[in-house]
């Protein structure tokens, strides 16, 4: 097994474990999600930027939004895998991030998601710009235009909406004192059902982040499920009251 370990390039191993995946015995969403997070998180420690020494700025990491796409072959329990994390470029306000999770020959390519960051200031949690001692370590170019992530359709209220609430939780929020990237994805498709969610599977995903979920708050999981071009796909929305707070579309095998 070779690993790349470098500046702007980041890989690891990692054992697959039996709750890191849902009834099919492949890894849910919510926890690729948080797969790539922890890749993510390696490499910063690598070049010396902990959570530590980023949050000792007055600020932290959040991710704006995410684009990828999940292959039909999927990794099982007890499976070694690698995951891996490329810092593409730059400017003052956003920053790029590429993972991928493959087997452990580089043969087989289970995964493939691109992050859009931004630095939040975390008495304010308003974004702020990049502090140049946390980005230049990472050896990434800097951009004059940010490729932005496919935006997802939003929810068809005149549509068939399926609904489902759920309480923030102490145990949602994470290190950063915010709700976990990851737990949007649990509520997001939860209102699908365990019959959908066994027989369908993941081919694509957008999610774009637009307001801080807090803790203690009531969150309503919204969701369309349409047929667009004979392909399978989903449109969810996450509200707080009158406030949207996220959107995703997903497409289905």
């Amino acid at each position: 097994m070779e690993l790349k370990q470098e500046a702007q390039i980041f890989e690891m191993s990692h054992l697959l474990t039996y709750y890191e995946c849902d009834e099919t015995s492949h890894p849910s969403l919510s926890m690729i999600l948080s797969m790539i997070s922890m890749v993510s998180d390696e490499h910063s420690m690598a070049l010396g930027m902990g959570t530590e020494e980023i949050q000792a700025t007055g600020g932290t990491w959040v991710v704006s939004g995410y684009e990828g796409q999940l292959f039909a072959k999927q990794p099982s329990f007890g499976e070694t895998i690698i995951l891996g994390t490329k810092a593409v470029s730059y400017n003052r306000f956003f920053a790029v991030r590429d993972f991928w999770i493959t087997d452990k020959e580089h043969q087989i390519e289970y995964a493939r998601i691109r992050s859009i960051f931004v630095f939040m200031n975390l008495k304010t949690r308003r974004m702020q710009s990049i502090p140049p001692a946390l980005i230049e370590p990472f050896n990434a170019p800097i951009a004059k235009r940010i490729p932005r992530l496919k935006r997802p359709h939003k929810l068809n209220e005149n549509a068939s909406v399926i609904k489902k609430n759920y309480q923030v939780r102490y145990f949602d929020l994470d290190a950063n004192h915010h709700v976990n990237n990851a737990r949007y994805f649990d509520w997001l498709l939860d209102p699908l059902g365990r019959d959908f969610l066994r027989e369908s599977q993941i081919k694509k995903f957008n999610l774009q982040y637009l307001q801080e979920v807090r803790n203690g708050e009531i969150v309503e999981s919204k969701v369309n499920k349409l047929k667009k071009n004979k392909e399978k796909v989903t449109y969810h929305q996450i509200d707080v009251g009158e406030q949207l707070d996220a959107i995703a579309e997903i497409e289905w095998y």
